[in-house]
């Protein structure tokens, strides 16, 4: 009888694989891979960009409550090309500084001449931090994927269009800077010094990718500021 003709074939048929089998599984252990390896990047990208956002948010935040209970200016300088050794070829970089004098008050200009390094000593209540966007993961940048929406950004901001810095001079090498003051208010400033008047203005990160963008926006009269995550760009 046929079952009893080769059960020696018929056992090692049970405890092993063919070639095509092992083929197969191999075939979808690389396609997982594949799928889990553009995940992780995914994740990675999303989770600089939103580390980035915080950390932009919480300097905001800190400026303009430290200017309140200090009693004297906090300036937040941007410069939207700027990066280590660079002012316009990095992905961004912002600096906080602390106007012990209100020296930058009568002349803005002169923040945007300030090296980049930190006082520790507090000697002169200069530059206290600084920020590149090129620490995270080189994922992040200063860009806004929508320039000129307007329907992006949530009340009380609603109709402020999307821009990378509102505030920047339009230069090569652009740059600006928000001062917060001790009444609660916030200023803006170009990198010519001029102040700017219009009481709204935005700041917009996004990835490298440019798969998604973070959008802040700033109230000058209150000091208030809020950020935006469209789902959709």
């Amino acid at each position: 009888m046929s079952y009893l003709a080769n059960p020696a074939k018929r056992e090692r048929r049970r405890g092993g694989f063919t070639l095509v089998e092992v083929l197969v599984v191999v075939a979808i252990i690389g396609v997982l891979s594949v799928l889990a390896m553009v995940t992780y990047e995914s994740v990675g990208r999303r989770g600089a960009l939103q580390n980035a956002a915080f950390d932009l948010q919480g300097v905001l935040s800190t400026a303009r409550t430290r200017a309140s209970s200090t009693g004297y200016p906090v300036w937040v300088v941007f410069y939207p090309k700027g990066g280590r050794g660079t002012l316009n070829a990095g992905k961004g970089a912002f600096m906080v500084v602390e106007d012990r004098n209100s020296t930058f008050t009568s002349n803005a200009y002169r923040l945007f001449s300030l090296p980049f390094k930190v006082d520790v000593k507090g000697n002169t209540g200069t530059v206290s931090a600084i920020h590149y966007l090129e620490d995270y993961s080189k994922k992040v940048r200063f860009g806004a994927l929508t320039p000129g929406r307007t329907d992006l950004f949530g009340a009380p901001f609603s109709g402020l269009p999307v821009r990378t810095c509102s505030f920047c001079a339009d230069t090569d090498s652009p740059s600006g800077a928000i001062g917060f003051f001790p009444d609660g208010a916030a200023r803006f400033v170009d990198g010519s010094g001029r102040w700017i008047t219009t009481p709204n203005q935005s700041l917009t990160f996004s990835s490298v990718e440019g798969q998604a963008q973070y959008l802040f926006a700033i109230s000058g009269p209150s000091g208030y500021m809020a950020t935006f995550s469209p789902d959709k760009t």
